[in-house]
């Protein structure tokens, strides 16, 4: 009997987790907080643009969104994409080096390390490490596209339309008495505003004088806020479309339609929370016999803590095994090269349907050196590149659109012709490999003495290729840290 009761459970969790993970996440008419949902609901809890006659209820058009949603869906992938690469400080601060002879760890007198980079040597034995970064990101491409300036160009379905008693409207067809309304489209601009405030915590442990284990903990903020427009394009010369009266527009004055063309329609969202939490094991694997060569091996894994459906994290488990090498010296040049490979995410499937699909792998590099100025300052510069493969991507391409009736006077006769087709700008999908790279340049200072363990750092990550993925000018970063 128990048997069946388990075996009626198991079925009833299994039965509840498919229907809720095969569900749309942002349904038409439900409104939501969600970032995620910023976009599918940009014009609109309804998830759709009611535009008809303003004196009739006949002859209704609805024009459905789903070109806006699809277009845009390489924007969420592309954010957990980011969630997973976000530039976090180097855990690292004053290493300590053993003296056989003494028989216990000094300090290092070269340069105060990476900042972004990475550099073979561990921490030291029983050191601990403590760390705190603040870093903004505001991003201002996506796919080498301004995010001020995103079109989509609507249409109405051919052949989905019919008037009274005529025939079927199309745009290839006869459109009778008026039925040349299904020429009629909507164009839209949007405008996204996406910003991110993160502040993390670093804690490294030296297990061993070679083995080290971090732990990064990042708390973040992000905001997105979409304004869109939309404009009818009245090809019929008929007045049908029409947006809901707004100030005025699409009323009627003395029996003359004014009709409401362009509406605009404003949505701002911001959420904070924790994000993914990363932990780290790094081993160094070979010194050189003067001590000042080095290469390590390591692997970072990513936890899905952080709430996805709000952007603050991947929402799936990521491994990222990496090598590094460097040399300890006043001028320590040093690079790295790793491997991101993640889970599924509904971030990367269809937010429509609730499936989830594979974030795209990545191999992450970095090269670079940090530079002893004074006891009390060092410098650090690298190179941070990522080549993504196989993602999805938005590009902006010319789609045709319908040209307009010749016949102004509304009923659009179809005997007197068409204006030749027009192409319109507007967002697609493809899936393509990319390649981003940015510069970091800053520096660490000690400010209580060249003996003191706690480093204040500033840095800035400077984009220079914007062509894929999402692209921030300029990331600040200032942080502090102590080692025990």
């Amino acid at each position: 009997m128990s048997k069946h009761v388990l075996s009626a459970v198991f079925f009833l969790v299994v039965l509840a987790y498919t229907s809720t993970s095969a569900q749309d996440l942002c349904p038409p008419g439900v409104a939501s907080s969600k970032l995620i949902c910023v976009i599918p609901q940009a014009f609109g809890v309804s998830q759709t643009l009611n535009v008809g006659n303003p004196t009739q209820t006949v002859n209704q058009s609805l024009f459905r969104l789903d070109t806006l949603k699809q277009s845009l869906r390489p924007l969420n992938s592309s954010v957990a994409r980011e969630s997973t690469l976000l530039p976090l400080a180097s855990p690292s601060g004053i290493t300590f080096l053993w003296d056989p002879a003494a028989k216990v760890s000094v300090p290092s007198a070269d340069s105060l390390g990476p900042i972004l980079g990475e550099r073979a040597e561990t921490i030291g034995k029983n050191k601990l490490f403590l760390g705190l970064s603040y870093q903004f990101f505001e991003f201002d491409r996506l796919d080498g596209i301004n995010l001020k300036q995103l079109p989509v160009a609507i249409t109405q379905s051919d052949d989905s339309q019919t008037f009274g008693g005529n025939p079927t409207c199309s745009v290839n067809g006869a459109n009778l008495d008026q039925c040349g309304y299904i020429r009629d489209i909507i164009t839209t601009n949007t405008r996204l505003n996406l910003k991110v405030h993160q502040v993390t915590s670093f804690f490294t442990y030296g297990f061993t004088n070679r083995i080290d284990i971090s732990m990064a903990i990042p708390i973040e903020n992000a905001r997105m806020a979409a304004f869109s427009t939309a404009t009818i394009v009245d090809n019929s010369h008929s007045n049908v479309h029409s947006f809901p009266i707004v100030n005025g527009c699409g009323s009627t004055s003395g029996g003359v339609i004014v009709p409401c063309l362009v509406n605009s329609f404003p949505s701002v969202r911001s959420v904070s929370g924790i994000g993914d939490i990363t932990f780290r094991v790094k081993s160094n694997a070979w010194k050189s016999e003067n001590e000042r060569a080095g290469l390590a091996l390591g692997v970072d894994v990513r936890t899905p803590t952080g709430d996805a459906l709000n952007f603050l994290g991947a929402g799936t488990y990521g491994v990222r095994p990496f090598v590094v090498w460097s040399y300890r010296w006043r001028i320590a040049p040093h690079w790295s090269a790793g491997y991101q490979i993640n889970g599924d995410s509904l971030l990367a499937g269809d937010i429509s349907t609730g499936k989830k699909a594979r974030l795209p792998g990545a191999l992450t590099y970095t090269a670079g050196a940090d530079f002893w100025v004074t006891k009390m300052l060092s410098g650090a510069f690298d190179v941070i590149g990522q080549e993504v493969f196989e993602a999805d991507r938005t590009t902006v391409t010319q789609v045709p659109v319908p040209g307009a009736c010749v016949d102004t006077s509304g009923a659009c006769d179809s005997a007197q012709g068409f204006a030749p087709s027009q192409n319109d700008p507007s967002l697609s999908r493809t899936t393509a490999s990319f390649n981003s790279t940015s510069m970091s340049v800053g520096a660490k200072i000690r400010p209580f003495g060249s003996s003191s363990s706690f480093l204040i750092t500033g840095n800035a990550l400077i984009g220079v290729n914007s062509s894929g993925g999402l692209h921030s000018k300029v990331v600040p970063l200032l942080g502090a840290s102590y080692t025990f």
